[in-house]
């Protein structure tokens, strides 16, 4: 899902690994200006889809491997996404679970990094950390080709949050665009399963401790507002767990460490109707792409592979989910509030597929 909302003021709050960029009318006196004036933009990238680095300090004891320790003491390296180290080092993958571990401290009630890893958000401020999952290989584009289309329209890449850009564009109202996140029942399954990351040498299993041990791994689940307590999501032989059914799930499949922070962080947010924001809004989603919607699996535990039965959305997330604000927020007037359905886009499909990049540009430029 891709939504642009318009604010005349806006406090910045950073999750990471989100990170906000800026684009903005070129500034050069050698550019004639383009005529209207751009509005500023703010492009907030999803769940996974920036450059992450990390460095290894004297406290960092590898547990998996003594060549996890190679680089400490050695600088900044990019942790998230490096593809290459874990397709040719032999302890490539499990270094890079052991270095991403972020886990749960209850008595913190928070979460933080394992000891002697400090990680940091490189290029934050700019879009240059999240065109490409890995910079390495750009075969395959995450916001390259809207970010071109943006540049070609004269946008240029800038340095600065949401009051410093309506300051430098004479307070004209900012557009943010974010996409990704939302209800994903195949997000359930991942907790079970582990993340490859969409690497074909990666083995999930490998990495589902790293994954669990996420904050972000949560914020994903189905939202009990949205899919309801009586929809099972998630059944075995002997239970059916439902969006209402979340803790219990967790405890399930050895996940109980997780249940307060699900319980404190995300419900409160996502445990009723979503308000609006007051600012026109515009979300373009994609659907009619088969995207699990039920998880069946055939004995009592989670051990074989679940049968997933298919229902609408956009591949990720489900149609419930990309369409939950519509009909509150479609009671607004027409200037406040627009839905588009991209049919057959996929997830990341609506930032290469030319129809949708033409919805969301045009909702970019229209004046307030």
């Amino acid at each position: 899902m891709a939504m642009a909302a318009r604010l005349r003021w806006a406090a910045a709050l950073l999750l990471v690994p989100a990170l906000a960029a800026i684009l903005s009318k070129s500034m050069s006196s050698t550019r004639r200006p383009l005529p209207p004036p751009l509005p500023p933009v703010v492009v907030v990238p999803g769940y996974a889809s920036n450059e992450l680095d990390a460095r290894l300090t004297e406290l960092y004891r590898p547990s998996s491997s003594p060549l996890c320790a190679a680089r400490r003491g050695q600088g900044w390296f990019r942790l998230f996404l490096n593809s290459s180290d874990l397709e040719n080092d032999p302890a490539g993958v499990r270094c890079f679970a052991e270095q991403m571990d972020a886990p749960y401290d209850a008595a913190l009630d928070d979460y933080r990094n394992g000891p002697g890893v400090e990680t940091r958000v490189p290029f934050f401020g700019s879009t240059q950390g999240f065109r490409y999952p890995d910079p390495d290989r750009r075969n395959f584009s995450y916001m390259a080709t809207f970010l071109s289309r943006l540049e070609r329209l004269g946008y240029r890449d800038g340095e600065t949050l949401v009051e410093t850009a309506s300051r430098l564009n004479s307070g004209a109202p900012v557009t943010v665009v974010a996409h990704s996140f939302g209800g994903v029942v195949l997000g359930m399954y991942t907790l079970v399963a582990g993340n490859s990351l969409g690497l074909p040498f990666v083995d999930p299993a490998a990495l589902k401790g790293e994954y669990r041990s996420l904050q972000s791994s949560l914020w994903p689940l189905p939202s009990p507002a949205v899919f309801g307590a009586g929809q099972p999501l998630v059944t075995t032989r002997s239970k059916a767990y439902t969006a209402g059914d979340m803790a219990g799930f967790l405890q399930d499949i050895g996940m109980g460490e997780a249940v307060r922070p699900y319980e404190t962080r995300v419900l409160p947010l996502f445990g009723g109707e979503l308000p609006s924001p007051r600012v026109p809004v515009a979300c373009v989603v994609g659907v009619g792409v088969d995207t699990p919607e039920l998880l069946e699996y055939p004995g009592d535990g989670f051990d074989a592979a679940p049968r997933m039965v298919m229902g609408d959305g956009d591949g990720l997330v489900n149609l419930a989910s990309l369409v939950a604000v519509d009909p509150a927020w479609s009671r607004l007037p027409a200037a406040h509030f627009s839905m588009v359905k991209a049919r057959n886009v996929s997830h990341t499909g609506l930032l290469v597929d030319d129809r949708a990049l033409d919805v969301i540009i045009t909702a970019i430029l229209r004046p307030i």
